[in-house]
């Protein structure tokens, strides 16, 4: 009878004991913290929509609270096209560059949901290459104002390259494909403009990973 009463008299402290360890181990789950490793590939416009160019970035978004995400980008961007004047007469367009991006996300709706919307804003700094057409066209008098026989064509081209800096803002959109909510798939829309006044708004498909 003895060695039953201590039984049952160390029960409630062995199970008051093991609260302590319960109610730890909940929040820890609860304030989880997931990064997410994104893959993107997509297309911009240069310029005031002149021709489109290829968008590439690996981004680390690591979560901070329950609506920030802070995003941290290596992106590479390249295009080129030609632009036609008519009777064979063409000019090559290009455009280069490789960014280093940083965007702070506000999730509305809340972090590693289901579906997660965000919005960024952000600036970035990298090294581009642009070449292309400062004016030119196609001449159909001489200097003393006479029809020529073929049309002349004159133009002046430009190639800029060199550092540059500037804001980035976008709208983001990944949805979970399993029910751990590993993987993500989504898009993200965006506007960029720099200090060489190089405007590229467009979008991307991405894919994600929690981390």
């Amino acid at each position: 009878m003895k060695h039953s009463y201590a039984f049952f008299s160390l029960g409630p402290l062995l199970a008051a004991a093991a609260l302590p360890a319960q109610a730890q181990s909940e929040p820890g789950t609860a304030t989880h913290r997931p990064a997410l490793l994104r893959l993107g590939v997509g297309s911009c416009l240069n310029g005031s929509g002149d021709y489109g160019v290829v968008k590439m970035h690996a981004e680390y978004a690591p979560q901070f609270g329950r609506h920030l995400r802070l995003g941290s980008r290596l992106a590479v961007i390249s295009g080129s096209t030609t632009y036609d004047f008519g009777y064979g007469y063409v000019v090559p367009e290009s455009y280069r560059a490789v960014n280093l991006e940083q965007e702070v996300y506000w999730v509305p709706f809340g972090v590693n949901k289901p579906v997660e919307f965000s919005v960024g804003v952000g600036a970035f700094g990298g090294y581009g290459s642009s070449k292309g057409l400062r004016y030119g066209g196609l001449r159909h008098n001489d200097y003393n104002g006479n029809p020529l026989a073929y049309p002349e064509f004159e133009y002046v081209s430009f190639h800029n390259r060199g550092f540059h800096a500037g804001y980035i803002a976008s709208l983001n959109l990944d949805v979970a494909i399993d029910q751990a909510r590993t993987w993500r798939v989504g898009g993200r829309l965006s506007l960029q403009n720099d200090t060489r006044a190089t405007i590229l708004p467009g979008g991307q498909f991405q894919i994600s990973r929690a981390w």
